[in-house]
C-alpha cells in the first residue's frame, strides 16, 4: 500500500481505504480507479491475517471428510466449494480415516486456523469429543449424515437412508424381482445398517423372502479405496457360492459396479439373468462399463446447502438458533443394470 501511495501521490490512508471499500473514504472516483489500477499493476494482495484481525472474520471454512474420490463427500464438497467461492470464502479440505481420534485432531488443527465454520462427515464411531465442544460452544457447525451417528444436537444435512432402501427394493419388485441380494462389507458402516433393515422390513411387508446377504470381510477399511484385489476375490466368492439364489442386487455404487463386472465375465446376463441396483449416483453409476441404476441423494445441493446453513449460524452466533436438520431428496435414477434399453 505505501508503494500504491507513493506512485499514486496520496496518503497510504486513503489508499487503504479505497482498497478496503470503505464507507467513510472521500476519495474521487478518478482516484479510486487510478489505485486500483495501480494495486493490479503491482501485484497487490490483502493481509488477510491483519484483516481477520479487524473483522474477527477469517472467511475460511473447515471442510471434513472420510474421502473424497467417486461418491457423496466428492459432491459435496464441490457444492460447498463453489458457493462459498461466490461469497469471498476459502475452504480448507481434510481427510481422515474415519476414527474418533483422527477428527479430533483435525478439528484442533482446523481451529487453530481460525476457520469461521466447520461443515463435516462424523466418524462412524467415537465419542466426537472436539465436534462436540464446538457445537457446545456455539460454534458454526454443520454435519454431513450425522442424524444417524451422533448423539447430540447439530445442525445437519442427510439424506433419508431408509427412503434410499425403499426406493431401490421397491424399483426392483417393479420390474418382477423378487429374490434380492445386499453386498456389504464386514464391518458395516451405520448408513447401510439404517438402508438394509428398512430393505428387509419393506421385503417382510410384502410377503417376501429377507435379503440374501453377501458379506465380504475387509480387513482394514480405514482407507477410503481399499485393496481391490481382496475386494474383488471376496465378491466374486460370494457371488459364485449363492449363484442362482438371487436374481437382483443391491448396494452402492462403488460395490455394485464391481459385482456387475464380475457377473458378466462369468456370462451372466444384465439385467437378463441378474438386475444390479446402487445408491450415491457418482460416477461409476453414470459412466461405468454398464450404466447403474442408482438413487441420487442431491449431494451437490447438500453442499451448497451447508454453506448457507453456515453464514445463517455465523450472522447470529449469540442468538439461541434452534439446530435444524434438512433431509436431502433421494430420486430414482434409472439406467440400464436393471431396464433393458
Amino acid at each position: 500500500m505505501s508503494d500504491i501511495a507513493r506512485q499514486a501521490g496520496i496518503h497510504v490512508t486513503t489508499v487503504s481505504q479505497i482498497l478496503n471499500r470503505r464507507s467513510n473514504c472521500w476519495a474521487s472516483e478518478a482516484t479510486r480507479r487510478h489505485v486500483m489500477k495501480l494495486a493490479g499493476e503491482l501485484g497487490y494482495r490483502p493481509n488477510l491475517a491483519a484483516r481477520s484481525l479487524r473483522s474477527g472474520r477469517s472467511h475460511v471454512i473447515g471442510y471434513i471428510s472420510p474421502g473424497f474420490g467417486t461418491g457423496s463427500p466428492n459432491s459435496r464438497a464441490m457444492g460447498l466449494t463453489d458457493t462459498a467461492m461466490q461469497h469471498d470464502y476459502t475452504v480448507i479440505v481434510s481427510s481422515h480415516p474415519n476414527d474418533s481420534e483422527s477428527e479430533d485432531r483435525l478439528i484442533r488443527r482446523l481451529a487453530d486456523r481460525s476457520m469461521d465454520g466447520l461443515v463435516i462427515y462424523p466418524a462412524d464411531k467415537g465419542p466426537h469429543t472436539e465436534l462436540r465442544r464446538l457445537v457446545n460452544d456455539g460454534f458454526p457447525v454443520v454435519t454431513l449424515d450425522g442424524s444417524a451417528l451422533l448423539d447430540f444436537e447439530c445442525d445437519d444435512i442427510s439424506p433419508d437412508y431408509q427412503q434410499v432402501g425403499r426406493l431401490q427394493v421397491r424399483h426392483l419388485l417393479e420390474t418382477g424381482r423378487r429374490r434380492i441380494g445386499l453386498i456389504d462389507t464386514i464391518p458395516t458402516g451405520r448408513i447401510n445398517v439404517i438402508r438394509d433393515q428398512a430393505i428387509r422390513d419393506l421385503l417382510a411387508r410384502e410377503g417376501l423372502p429377507p435379503p440374501l446377504e453377501l458379506q465380504i470381510a475387509i480387513e482394514d477399511l480405514q482407507s477410503e479405496f481399499v485393496d481391490a484385489e481382496p475386494l474383488v476375490t471376496g465378491i466374486r466368492a460370494c457371488l459364485e457360492t449363492q449363484r442362482g439364489c438371487f436374481d437382483a442386487l443391491i448396494s452402492h455404487d462403488t460395490l455394485a459396479s464391481l459385482a456387475a463386472r464380475i457377473l458378466m465375465e462369468t456370462g451372466c446376463r444384465i439385467p437378463g439373468d441378474v438386475s444390479v441396483m446402487g445408491a450415491g449416483n457418482s460416477i461409476l453409476a453414470i459412466y461405468g462399463l454398464l450404466p447403474l441404476t442408482s438413487i441420487s441423494t442431491a449431494d451437490d445441493q447438500a453442499g451448497a446447502l451447508a454453506f448457507g446453513l453456515l453464514m445463517d449460524r455465523m450472522k447470529q452466533k449469540r442468538a439461541n438458533l434452534p439446530f435444524r436438520r434438512i433431509v436431502s431428496p433421494s430420486n430414482l435414477i434409472v439406467r440400464s443394470s436393471t431396464i433393458r434399453t
